[in-house]
């Protein structure tokens, strides 16, 4: 018998690291030790000083369609909890000793989710960890775990009033509403509609800009954004310069621009020197 595939896939080639969601015959659901393993795959990613972008996305029809709800169904026919409210020394213990992937808020190196298919409920919060999405035409997104009475437990009650708006995350988390990527689109949960056979081109191909621009100051400023969230304008202009500070400005990177030799989308040298 073959040996089972792992539920997450990690591909590495240079600075560009893919992480693939493997339970194609589930959608990809959280069941099976998938989310476990995606959680190592990004600390994996964190920690690897060589690895500068990282692109997520699905196998299959699917992106991610959230929790096992089949598992979840049988834990409550055997009487087992399936969400329990900790006290606030189990929270902090949980949270920092077993950190799930969108609930690890200190990662600056960019993340792109490349979503193929159906992005439903935990898989749009997933998605929504990610700092930025694209979409392939035919992939559909909702938080359809409004029809199962199932909450929004892993940043989604955040994270999407911050990207969508507060009437189009209210509208998509009380309806519980499915919406094509067009509409994703147009509300700005995806950032670029692709068809369907250049998702991972288009994915690659903004991971190799971003990668081979100067690294301290595209992570220096991605902190900035994500740790002045929520802060007043004054603590946020002061974190920004104290965050600015600790970046190393690029001498070659000067001299390129100075010389006018380097690539116009990054900065890099041209191809060849």
């Amino acid at each position: 018998m073959a040996p089972a595939e792992p539920p997450v896939l990690y591909e590495q080639d240079g600075p560009i690291v893919t992480v693939t969601l493997n339970r194609p015959e589930v959608m990809n659901n959280f069941g099976g030790g998938l989310f476990q393993a995606l959680g190592e795959a990004i600390t994996r990613f964190q920690e690897d000083e060589s690895a500068r972008v990282m692109i997520l996305t699905g196998r299959g029809r699917a992106f991610c369609a959230g929790a096992d709800l089949k598992e979840i169904e049988r834990r409550l026919r055997e009487g087992r909890p399936v969400l329990t409210r900790p006290t606030p020394e189990e929270q902090r213990r949980n949270f920092f000793a077993n950190p799930k992937f969108t609930r690890l808020t200190s990662v600056y190196k960019p993340m792109i989710a490349a979503v193929n298919g159906y992005c439903f409920a935990g898989g749009l919060e997933v998605a929504l960890a990610c700092h930025f999405r694209i979409g392939a035409e035919s992939s559909e997104y909702g938080v359809l775990n409004r029809r199962w009475a199932v909450p929004l437990v892993d940043g989604g009650t955040y994270r999407l009033p911050l990207v969508v708006g507060l009437g189009n995350a209210l509208y998509l988390i009380q309806t519980g509403l499915r919406i094509s990527a067009r509409e994703a689109y147009r509300i700005g949960l995806i950032q670029e509609l692709v068809p369907d056979d250049r998702l991972m081109d288009r994915a690659r191909e903004l991971a190799a800009i971003m990668a081979a621009v100067p690294q301290s100051g595209l992570v220096a400023d991605t902190e900035a954004v994500l740790r002045c969230l929520g802060r007043t304008f004054e603590e946020a202009l002061a974190l920004e310069a104290v965050i600015g500070s600790t970046v190393t400005i690029s001498r070659e990177a000067l001299a390129r621009f100075v010389s006018k030799a380097y690539d116009p989308r990054t900065g890099a040298a041209p191809a060849g020197q």
